[in-house]
């Protein structure tokens, strides 16, 4: 049963938590609005998501977990939002293993957002002056919690964003500060492993329906203001045949040839796409920024603090999010600034024109609140009163929650990865027990896996729309379609399992995935017996829809 509109979940609270809420940062914010009589667009936005999750009995709280992002966190008919994610904890005897593509909140994060909600932003939720006030002082605090768990270098800076292809947009904006005269070209890696918004956020262009702060785009927004004429080189992750294109040596030419051109590159590497391909070489900056930008797209959150500064001291930018491995409601993102970068920006102007900063530009998706200080040159531009993302903060402070948990264990990062490893090889010898499943790919804590038509290895595979059939079903009981089931695999399709959506990698196959996240790895170091349960479980229920495809599709389920 789910609690009333105006219920909320209580939990341990994040007071009580070792690096939970810290004392209300002393500072004044004058704001350059006034009271509005006409709701601004972001409340208008809030409002008409929220509203979505109202239609279906979510409570006050749980509708603004779904508030303040993209298309991709509305609650559909369903009931649940277009990865069958609703913004509820799953069942307590349901198996969740789908990190990489999106998350429930956990328990522990739902308790830990409900907390910050209830006594710091209920009360002012409706009095937009006093909200601004309050979520500067959250994002100040989040920012100082996430530097704390990721043991992140003096200097470095965090800039907050509502999701990984959000944060696409800060790069750009800050190579146009640091060569506000040329022109920019922007080199994505692994198409198709990557988020879908990725690729069009990174020229400057809109990847949603809508927008966080600003909600549905107006008809014919295509283009952030001031963001265009940005070139863009796209490489796929994969050859048709699956095998993995070189990226890394795909970017470095990119990136030359941009620089004999008189222009400026950005260049991406991606440590762990979609499958957790990890892409050779992650770029820095060239000349501290000077001559060309370094973007690491770690958003699955799947790397050890080594590598991490590894790659702030070679002046790269790293796009993060907890709404992956550390198991956030769907969104949430950071940008990782350097601190050589961080230190010219500083004394830089803010990038032109001035209607990038507007409402049908960078408005859209950040204010002033979510900035450090070294873009303090963006924050008059950006200043909002009255565009608050309460949504935003409450996911992060759910991620918050399981990133502080796993530091509190006291384990190491070499720990932690011989743990994973551990785990990853386990299940995968459980796939190859089933004769309908091959596992394809095992990439750190994602694990890849293919769908026998016949149970053979036969080269006869399950196509990416077949997938999106055994995705739906992974998360449901769907044990009464299939008559003839044996005793044990009714059990199996009984069973909820919630895992990766299906990934189209090979022009024979496609594949779905089993991950780990920060609460199953919790779980795998207190209990390993009973965390390998609950994959057996889930790689059963992925066999047995193998079997029973057929039967299944007749079903109209």
């Amino acid at each position: 049963k789910r609690p009333s509109r105006t219920a909320v979940c209580k939990g341990t609270g994040f007071e009580a938590a070792p690096m939970g809420w810290a004392t209300a940062v002393a500072t004044t914010r004058f704001s350059t609005t006034s009271t509005n009589l006409e709701p601004s667009p972001a409340m208008k936005a809030a409002q008409e998501t929220r509203e979505l999750a109202f239609a279906h009995g979510y409570s006050d709280f749980e509708a603004w977990l779904t508030s303040g992002g993209d298309d991709r966190s509305h609650i559909k008919k369903t009931g649940a939002n277009k990865y069958h994610i609703r913004p509820q904890p799953v069942a307590a005897d349901a198996v969740f293993r789908g990190s990489c593509t999106g998350n429930p909140p956990t328990a522990r994060g739902y308790a830990a957002a409900a907390e910050l909600y209830k006594t710091k932003l209920e009360l002012v939720k409706d009095d937009q002056a006093k909200l601004d006030a309050v979520l500067s002082e959250i994002y100040e605090n989040q920012r100082s919690r996430l530097a704390n768990v990721l043991d992140l270098p003096q200097g470095v800076e965090v800039i907050i964003c509502p999701s990984g292809s959000d944060a696409e947009y800060i790069p750009l904006a800050i190579a146009k500060m640091l060569q506000p005269s040329k022109k920019i070209a922007n080199g994505v890696s692994q198409l198709r492993e990557i988020g879908a918004g990725s690729a069009p956020a990174a020229v400057g262009s809109y990847f949603s329906t809508h927008a966080p702060l600003l909600g549905k785009l107006p008809e014919g927004l295509k283009a952030l203001n001031g963001f265009e004429g940005i070139d863009g080189q796209e490489i796929t992750a994969r050859n048709r045949d699956g095998s993995v294109v070189n990226a890394a040596a795909e970017m470095k030419n990119f990136a030359d040839r941009e620089i004999e051109a008189g222009n400026y590159p950005i260049v991406h590497g991606v440590f762990g796409g979609k499958t957790g391909l990890r892409d050779a070489d992650m770029p820095g900056s060239r000349d501290g920024g000077d001559s060309g930008l370094g973007v690491v797209d770690a958003c699955q959150g799947r790397f050890t603090l080594k590598e991490l500064q590894s790659w702030l001291n070679q002046n790269s930018l790293v796009l993060f999010t907890s709404s992956k491995f550390y198991q956030a409601p769907p969104f949430c993102a950071a940008v990782l600034i350097p601190p050589t970068i961080a230190d010219k920006l500083k004394s830089l102007a803010p990038p032109g024109p001035v209607s990038l900063f507007g409402q049908d530009g960078l408005g859209a998706f950040v204010t002033d609140k979510e900035l450090s200080a070294c873009l303090d040159s963006w924050k008059p531009l950006l200043r909002r009163s009255d565009a608050n993302n309460i949504g935003l903060a409450l996911r992060w402070e759910a991620g918050l929650a399981g990133m502080e948990a796993l530091v509190a264990t006291g384990t190491s990062d070499e720990e932690r990865s011989a743990k994973i490893t551990e785990w990853a090889n386990t299940v995968t010898d459980m796939v190859k027990s089933e004769s309908f499943l091959d596992p394809w790919c095992a990439e750190r804590s994602i694990i890849s896996i293919r769908l026998s038509k016949s149970g053979r290895n036969d080269g006869e595979w399950r196509s990416m729309s077949e997938l999106g059939d055994v995705y739906r079903w992974m998360s449901a009981d769907v044990s009464s379609a299939v008559p003839n089931a044996t005793p044990a695999e009714k059990e199996a399709l009984s069973k909820p399992a919630y895992i990766g959506q299906p990934v189209d990698v090979s022009e024979t196959h496609a594949i779905v995935r089993i991950a780990l996240g920060v609460e199953s790895l919790l779980s795998y170091l207190k209990d390993k017996d009973a965390t390998l349960t609950e994959d057996r479980a889930a790689v059963s229920k992925l066999a047995a829809l193998g079997k029973h495809f057929d039967s299944l599709r007749k079903s109209d389920l």
